[in-house]
């Protein structure tokens, strides 16, 4: 990127101006398309090369963050769970006022 080009925009009037900001504004767009064009033409090549289709490798990512984002199981209800963010469960809460150790409650 050219920093020493700059624009006088006070010299502008507002017809310019608006045109200025209507074209950065495609521009923009245009470079966002781009951008996650190439980041989709980089995946396609890694389900290539991995013997995979792009379906099948974000099914695998969901499952693996699936378990991944899981840190601590209710043992009374292994329904409940927290992934230790935000504010604690309910019945993470009442076991540890009870005396409990967050440590029993890891995966």
């Amino acid at each position: 990127m050219n920093k020493n080009k700059t624009i006088d925009l006070d010299n502008l009037d507002v017809d310019e101006l608006r045109a200025i900001t209507e074209n950065a504004q495609q521009l923009i767009t245009q470079k966002q398309h781009q951008r996650l064009y190439d980041a989709y033409m980089q995946f396609e090549k890694i389900a290539e090369d991995s013997n995979s289709t792009i379906e099948e490798i974000l099914k695998a990512g969901e499952k693996l963050e699936k378990k991944r984002s899981i840190k601590y199981r209710n043992t009374d209800n292994h329904q409940e769970t927290w992934t230790g963010r935000g504010r604690k469960p309910t019945w993470l809460v009442d076991a540890l006022a009870a005396g409990r150790d967050l440590e029993d409650f890891a995966v």
